[in-house]
């Protein structure tokens, strides 16, 4: 998704080689670098060309539960899908790709098809509400809440700066 001019948000897990290409809802490709990755948190930067295509705003107010969603998404490439469900839960929490805790996140019913994730989900009113991220399994599927502590990551980030976590010396 565009975060901002030649700014696009997705999932760290999704990175995979060298060479990455974006692809954008008017069917354009381009080539994109990688410009910061938070691979504990399951967010990545990307660099691109993106031409006047609309950015979404990080920092939304977490949804309530039974807020009706849209969930878009690219799924292995195939082509854009979208999907309608509703918050079925708030401030959860599942493993990121190295296993560390992720919390905060946002469970929806908006069916995703395998490949989706890093798409957004939003409210009927275009906000973005969160980044999905993870299959629960039974018509549950979470997303990393687009809240302002992510969007001050998110921002960090897109900077090229490299994310920091707080350590207990245990």
């Amino acid at each position: 998704m565009v975060i901002g001019e030649n700014r696009i948000l997705t999932n760290a897990h999704n990175l995979h080689g060298e060479e990455l290409t974006v692809t954008f809802a008017d069917g354009r490709s381009a080539d994109a670098t990688v410009v910061g990755v938070d691979t504990d948190g399951d967010l990545a930067v990307l660099g691109a060309p993106t031409e006047g295509a609309k950015a979404l705003s990080l920092g939304s107010d977490a949804p309530g539960v039974g807020t009706p969603v849209v969930a878009l998404g690219n799924p292995n490439g195939h082509g854009p899908r979208v999907t309608f469900g509703f918050v079925s839960g708030t401030d959860r929490s599942f493993r990121g790709p190295r296993g560390r805790r992720v919390a905060g996140a946002v469970e929806h019913t908006a069916p995703l098809m395998p490949g989706s994730s890093g798409g957004p989900v939003v409210d009927l009113e275009g906000n973005l509400l969160g980044i999905n991220t993870n299959r629960l399994g039974n018509g549950f599927y979470l997303a990393i809440a687009a809240d302002a502590a992510v969007g001050e990551r998110v921002t960090a980030l897109g900077r090229g700066e490299s994310p920091t976590r707080r350590r207990l010396g245990v």
